[in-house]
């Protein structure tokens, strides 16, 4: 199933189904506000998630137009991330820099949220915690200084993918003009390696190996990837860089 965040102006934003073409939404706030909320009690609310989407894509529950610019980030704060910030802006609002700045590195990345990781969880273990995988990006500016970063509009679980994910993701991440990166972070180990000494609380997020791009102002950076018959999979962190000015 495909989960997203809508803006509302709340901090977590609503909680809805995106159907697979990622044309369509139906609300899923009354099985849970936010997807943080979802995720809290993941093993009870999936199935009924699931149920939802399924229900999407027969036409049998209302639905809407599902535009990727009313999307936030799926989790629009985490309360941990395993590299990167841990706020997120939306996937189609602009990179600012600040001050003079012109330039800045942005990361890019697929990575995982998880739902609870018990200390010492085996690889096996670990995997069966994926609960979702999305895109993200990092800006970093000058300095090393991190600056606003991004997740994909849509959330997805890991079936989604195919035969392109067995822990890793094996499908090429569009970023920028570039579709050159074979995504083949083992997310089974890293999250077991995190969670050696200590436990992983539902919600984390752990990011992958990173495609650096350049950006400067008045670049867009787009950020992607599709499945092997050429369609969009979490929708596109499609980001305008340019000036932060001061409210």
């Amino acid at each position: 199933m495909k989960l997203a965040t809508l803006k509302n102006g709340s901090r977590d934003g609503k909680l809805v189904i995106v159907s697979r073409d990622l044309t369509r939404y139906t609300d899923a706030s009354f099985l849970a506000l936010s997807l943080q909320a979802a995720l809290d009690d993941w093993r009870r609310i999936s199935p009924h998630l699931a149920a939802l989407a399924e229900s999407l894509e027969l036409g049998s529950v209302p639905s809407s137009r599902f535009h990727e610019h009313d999307a936030h980030s799926p989790l629009p704060r985490a309360y941990q991330r395993l590299g990167g910030g841990d706020a997120f802006a939306g996937p189609r609002d602009p990179i600012e820099l600040p001050g003079k700045i012109r330039d800045a590195k942005v990361d890019a990345a697929v990575a995982v949220i998880v739902a609870d990781v018990a200390m010492a969880a085996t690889e096996e273990a670990a995997k069966e915690a994926v609960a979702l995988i999305v895109l993200s990006t990092d800006t970093i500016l000058d300095g090393g200084q991190t600056g606003t970063s991004a997740l994909s509009p849509v959330a997805v679980t890991p079936d989604e993918l195919g035969d392109g994910w067995d822990g890793a993701v094996h499908l090429p991440l569009i970023a920028g003009a570039r579709d050159v990166t074979s995504v083949w972070t083992s997310f089974p180990k890293v999250v077991a390696e995190a969670a050696a000494s200590r436990a992983i609380g539902t919600g984390a997020i752990v990011r992958g190996a990173v495609e650096t791009l350049s950006v400067s102002l008045g670049d867009t950076l787009r950020v992607e990837m599709k499945d092997k018959a050429g369609h969009s999979i979490f929708g596109a962190i499609e980001r305008q860089v340019g000036r932060f000015e001061p409210a």
